[in-house]
């Protein structure tokens, strides 16, 4: 030590300063003499160390990693830490995972230590504090450790979590086996596929995989392809059906052209064959080719345009002779005539459905004859 002693504040902003340029970490060996030069042009105290050497600096930090009054931890020989997170000073660590992560679903200790310039020793260390602070997320594959991104990197960055990228790859809400290869990109993809069966973000369907994420899109897919058929289905039925043979109908036309409800049903993922109708439905309630609308008060799907068209076609037919002569006829009465006729229709194969349709001509005409009077 020199004869007088070091000025631990000085050193402490010293320290603090090289160590936030380096994502918190002080390697002695690499700035001793910055930070020589540093403490040497700093004003000091008069009764302090002007100046100091090597052996000073070594010194000098271990004292103060010692001293619980500052915040420098020790790691290992020759090297120190400042926690970046804790002081709201973490310059760039967000920065630079957005970078690791902008290409890479997953990456390993190794690529996170190259990308933030770390000896060999603290990549364990440095990955275990990004942890904690949820900038990234542990996938326990294999014998090593994997990381994708975190919760906060998340809202911060906006950078795509596992989740995310996953669906942002996925044509149609799926990815063959070789597109999640490429996609993990790490030594032991098998493991990390195997991790993200088991977490329920992907389903195996027999050499592709369908992203849980992106079961919307998956669903949008599937229900363009089964377009053609539902829609003839409901015209056989009057374009009104009960809701419990409109789930059989989607059902049966899902298992004739996808895997999906088999291997979602043994996948033990956190998504069923109910989950899978439900969103096939959703894109017809929410499309227009065709566009399907559940009456859950009646437990009735209709498929609205053709629907309408044929009320309005049936109620045009029903009052056209009622309203050729009003000379002696009153609305009411044209009414009670309309009602009869009515009754005797049969427009759809179901009774919920018959009735249902027989309460829209009769509404729909009454509206008819009231313009006229």
């Amino acid at each position: 030590m020199p004869l007088r002693p070091v000025d631990r504040d000085v050193l402490e902003d010293i320290s603090q300063d090289i160590s936030q340029s380096n994502y918190g970490f002080l390697y002695v060996d690499r700035v001793r003499d910055d930070l020589k030069d540093q403490y040497q042009s700093r004003e000091k105290g008069r009764l302090k160390a002007p100046k100091l050497s090597t052996s000073d600096v070594k010194e000098s930090l271990r004292d103060l990693a010692e001293d619980e009054n500052y915040s420098l931890e020790r790691i290992r020989p020759g090297v120190f830490y400042w926690d970046p997170f804790g002081s709201g000073t973490r310059t760039g660590i967000t920065e630079r995972l957005k970078g690791v992560f902008r290409d890479q679903m997953v990456v390993t200790t190794e690529d996170l230590r190259k990308a933030f310039d770390l000896a060999h020793e603290d990549a364990d260390f440095f990955a275990k504090q990004l942890r904690r602070q949820n900038l990234v997320m542990r996938i326990a594959a294999g014998s090593r450790d994997y990381y994708s991104v975190g919760s906060r990197l998340k809202e911060e960055t906006g950078e795509d979590d596992l989740n995310g990228k996953l669906k942002r790859r996925a044509t149609h809400g799926k990815l063959s086996h070789g597109q999640l290869e490429e996609a993990i990109s790490v030594a032991a993809t098998s493991d990390v596929i195997g991790y993200l069966q088991g977490e329920g973000l992907i389903i195996d369907m027999d050499g592709e995989y369908l992203v849980r994420s992106a079961l919307d899109e998956f669903a949008e897919k599937l229900a363009d392809d089964l377009g053609d058929d539902v829609e003839r289905a409901f015209d056989d039925a009057g374009n009104v059906m009960p809701t419990g043979e409109y789930d059989s109908l989607v059902e049966s036309e899902i298992e004739v052209r996808s895997n999906v409800l088999a291997h979602v049903r043994s996948s033990g993922a956190d998504l069923g064959r109910r989950d899978v109708i439900d969103a096939v439905q959703a894109e017809y309630e929410d499309g227009d080719d065709p566009h399907i609308e559940v009456l859950d008060a009646r437990s009735l799907a209709v498929s609205v345009e053709p629907f309408d068209r044929m009320v309005e076609t049936r109620a045009e037919e029903l009052t056209r002779p009622l309203l050729e002569d009003l000379t002696a006829a009153t609305a009411d009465s044209l009414k009670q005539e309309l009602r009869d006729e009515v009754d005797d229709l049969h427009l759809t194969t179901s009774d919920a459905g018959n009735a249902y349709a027989r309460t829209q001509v009769r509404e729909r005409g009454e509206e008819l004859i009231d313009e006229r009077f």
